[in-house]
């Protein structure tokens, strides 16, 4: 059974980036610099891009596939690559908690960050999947 996992967008990224977009792209429009404002609004719209269309596939040929959006080329993981699956908090602006996050540690020592939105459902499946 072919198992989808969504990302969760994450506010942190909604305050940080794209707010300070839009006000950005609608000041320069504002003063009448349309250049400037037009790579904002092209930013914004790769951030909404990445942000909607990043899902993790677990497929039934010990395949994960790690899809970043339409601009960026879809990653595949084989099953028997990884290491280590770890479950961890990732925090940013002081002390305020982000999201649950699951970092792959792949057999050749590189590492993976994903973002799941049900973070222990995709560790669960994951390593069931691997027969840990």
């Amino acid at each position: 059974m072919i198992r989808t996992f969504h990302a969760k967008i994450d506010p942190v990224l909604l305050v940080g980036c794209l707010l300070p977009s839009t006000v950005l792209a609608v000041v320069f429009f504002w003063i009448k610099q349309p250049i400037p404002a037009l790579i904002f609004l092209v930013l914004m719209v790769l951030i909404v891009e990445r942000l909607i269309h990043t899902s993790y596939v677990l497929t039934d040929d010990g395949v994960l596939w790690i899809d970043k959006g339409r601009f960026v080329r879809k990653k595949a993981v084989r099953l028997e690559e990884i290491d280590r699956v770890e479950l961890f908090q990732l925090r940013s602006f002081f002390l305020i908690r982000r999201r649950d996050a699951v970092m792959l540690t792949l057999k050749d020592g590189s590492q993976l960050v994903v973002n799941p939105f049900p973070a222990e459902e995709f560790c669960h499946v994951l390593l069931k999947r691997m027969g840990k």
